[in-house]
């Protein structure tokens, strides 16, 4: 069936998805190799697929670290420093090599994360293997155009050194993906800003890593009153202010609260009474037993919310947040604020709401089923760079795969 190199970065939202994505991949005769952080690399062997660590777990932490400040103003300059911090010309180059290495002429497919696996692009330039682009979000499809011009400015000197390592032209523009996907369903899409030129297959549910429930939180999920399940991902990029207001609103309501945050620092001192802290929690299992989820909007959460039937209210701020909210409030189906109305009062109100009006329970496809099926049907009319037409650079998978049909006739 063929070699599928996975390239993704980020937290669980962004790196889960592509781990079982790269699971049913397996189930289905593919090679499967996930290049990814190397705190996944456990979780991703588990499961028998091939492990390429971009950067060791202190690297991973530090960077994490080192996002916030991300959130802060527009300048550009801010990104260059980000990369050369932390060592991200180098990674894309290790990543490029590793795909390189592992490329089967006529037979590999790179499915990468939306807008940050560049070294994905650099491979259907560069190697002519076939390159899948996967949104997590509808934002990433948004931003692709400020994202181009980011490449093309502050960061164009440090990717031409990259390109050049490739064996690449350094000043070309990037490509684009032979094929673009979304991992949410399309009434989501239609909720916003619609992501034209993307195949939607579903949210991907990607979250179901078994683990004891805490007995601490066990008792209270099965406690007389639900709590409040609070989360902000398993990230930093976040506001600074998100877990000391999300504990005041829970406390104004005078609701028990089960705080949900991987990193001990982050956790707001001293804690009210009724609020328990646990680092981790199997929210595809656990959530049913929550009065309602107060969280930051990350997709991955408004997933596994809707499909648990668990009321949510959601205090978004940066990156995909805002629209990912707007989109479940357009739908009816949330309660959210913005940071600047992040008021215990208004948060309680919007918890009290949430718990009293309850939320249906949505049926979900599975959206990674449908992303294997594009995936293979693109498998089909790839190319290689030792077979078939060559073929412009820059076409999409629809065109590129017209345009293979007529050049093919002619020979």
């Amino acid at each position: 069936m063929g070699t599928k190199l996975l390239v993704t970065h980020g937290t669980d939202g962004d790196v889960l998805p592509f781990v079982r994505l790269g699971s049913l991949l397996r189930e289905r005769g593919h090679d499967v190799t996930v290049i990814t952080h190397a705190p996944y690399g456990p979780a991703i062997e588990r499961r028998g697929l091939g492990f390429v660590a971009i950067d060791t777990e202190a690297e991973y932490e530090r960077q994490l670290a080192d996002t916030a400040p991300l959130l802060a103003g527009n300048r550009l300059d801010r990104w260059r420093g980000f990369y050369e911090r932390n060592g991200l010309f180098g990674q894309i180059t290790a990543e490029y090599e590793a795909i390189a290495e592992r490329h089967v002429p006529g037979g590999t497919v790179v499915i990468g994360r939306h807008t940050s696996a560049l070294s994905a692009l650099m491979a259907a330039e560069g190697l002519g293997a076939p390159a899948v682009w996967a949104a997590v979000s509808p934002i990433q499809i948004m931003a692709e155009r400020p994202a181009r011009h980011l490449y093309a400015t502050a960061l164009k000197s440090g990717l031409a050194g990259v390109r050049a390592a490739a064996g690449l032209d350094p000043v070309t523009p990037w490509g684009r993906p032979d094929l673009q996907l979304g991992f949410w369903p399309g009434w989501f899409d239609e909720a916003g800003a619609r992501s034209s030129g993307t195949l939607l297959t579903g949210f991907p549910l990607a979250d179901d890593r078994s683990f004891p429930v805490p007995p601490a939180a066990a008792e209270l999920l099965q406690g007389p009153v639900p709590p409040i399940v609070v989360t902000g991902g398993t990230g930093r990029m976040m506001h600074p202010a998100f877990y000391e207001r999300a504990v005041a609103g829970c406390a104004e309501a005078g609701l028990p609260a089960l705080l949900v945050v991987r990193h001990r620092d982050l956790v707001p001192r001293p804690l009210p009474q009724n609020v328990h802290w646990v680092p981790a929690l199997p929210f595809h299992s656990a959530l049913a037993g929550a009065g309602a989820i107060l969280h930051h909007g990350g997709i991955g959460t408004i997933a596994r919310a809707l499909v648990s039937g668990t009321p949510q209210v959601i205090l978004a701020h940066g990156v995909d947040r805002p629209d990912n909210a707007e989109r479940l409030a357009a739908s009816g189906l949330a309660g959210w604020l913005p940071a600047a109305s992040w008021r215990p009062d208004l948060i309680a109100a919007l918890l009290h709401e949430a718990v009293r009006t309850g939320a249906e329970t949505l049926t979900a496809a599975d959206g990674l089923a449908g992303a294997v099926q594009e995936i293979e049907r693109l498998a089909g009319t790839g190319r290689s760079t030792e077979q078939g037409p060559a073929l412009p650079p820059g076409l999409s998978g629809p065109r590129r795969a017209a345009l293979l049909k007529v050049l093919e006739a002619r020979r």
